[in-house]
């Protein structure tokens, strides 16, 4: 693996856990909404940080080429991250 790899890696981690979160949050606006006389959606029990970000992907989908100095912050984070994840002994 290379160190530029680990950045995707690193900000995937939390999708492991996802469906069990999303599923948690259906079970939870059910019963808030059986209990309650107003309209309610999903997002007003709980919202999750990737929900948020959907500016923030929608950027990454776009194809734009790599500088040099891109890759070489995305080395150093890939790096620093790396460095933290074995400290907590993650990985």
């Amino acid at each position: 693996m290379k160190p530029y790899e680990l950045q995707i890696i690193c900000e995937s981690l939390h999708l492991r856990t996802k469906d069990s979160w999303e599923q948690s949050r259906l079970i939870a606006y059910l019963i808030a909404q059986t209990n309650s006389k107003k309209k309610l959606k999903p997002t007003d029990v709980i919202k999750f940080p990737w929900e948020n970000d959907k500016s923030e992907t929608q950027a990454t989908k776009q194809n734009k080429p790599l500088t040099l100095e891109d890759v070489e912050q995305i080395k150093l984070l890939a790096l620093q991250r790396e460095k933290k994840l074995k400290e907590q002994g993650i990985i």
